[in-house]
């Protein structure tokens, strides 16, 4: 009896761990889904944020369902789904940077700046000076996803969080936002997509310095 005692509190937790890091999981398989869908609709919109997030919310409804069929489906993204992509989902682009505009930009007939998408093949594989990618690179659209994923089983949900708040406390591994996520009960979730530009970028606020994106480590030869 009192090794019953002793034992259950801890198998009871390990399950439940168990259980939570399966639904972890299960969501990071959505959300990668969800972030080429997001890609994919850029690509063919002009780059536009708009459509990128509507279409990671229609890609996270299977997170939010709870009926089946096409009358469920659509409920569960208008009612769910948008709102938790307005709220708890932070959409950035890593590429194209402001300094691929100014090296292989082009202008409209109302002055607009753009990167061509079409004949990309017979175009000069010119090195930028500033963004130091080809137009070929440079038409290709990253997006990477950060959302915040709610950990809702009891117990586990709680410890799990505890843990990634200790270990990420001493580290650049989380910036503000991601520490904003954890603060709310909400595990970080960040993945990319690359896609090939369907449609003309035209520059903007949108995309990023090059200064400003983090760093790759170069791999040792």
């Amino acid at each position: 009896m009192l090794e019953t005692v002793i034992a259950l509190p801890v198998v009871l937790v390990l399950g439940l761990s168990i259980t939570q890091w399966a639904l972890v999981h299960q969501a990071r398989a959505v959300v990668d889904h969800a972030t080429l869908m997001a890609a994919r609709s850029g690509a063919l919109a002009n780059a536009e944020s708009a459509p990128m997030r509507n279409a990671f919310a229609r890609a996270i409804v299977p997170l939010h369902l709870k009926d089946t069929g096409a009358k469920a489906f659509e409920q569960a993204y208008i009612t769910r789904a948008l709102a938790d992509a307005r709220l708890h989902l932070a959409l950035d682009i890593l590429n194209p940077t402001r300094e691929a505009f100014a090296d292989h930009g082009r202008r409209d007939d109302d002055g607009t700046i753009y990167l061509p998408y079409r004949q990309l093949d017979q175009a000069p594989r010119r090195i930028g000076p500033r963004s130091g990618i080809t137009l070929q690179d440079a038409t290709l659209l990253r997006v990477r996803a950060t959302y915040g994923y709610p950990l809702n089983v009891p117990y586990a949900g709680a410890f799990i969080l505890q843990a990634v708040r200790a270990a990420t406390r001493l580290t650049a591994a989380y910036g503000v936002r991601e520490r904003a996520m954890l603060a709310t009960g909400r595990l970080p979730i960040v993945t990319t997509a690359t896609v090939r530009m369907q449609s003309r970028a035209y520059r903007g606020s949108r995309f990023p310095r090059r200064a400003d994106l983090p760093r790759v480590p170069r791999r040792a030869t």
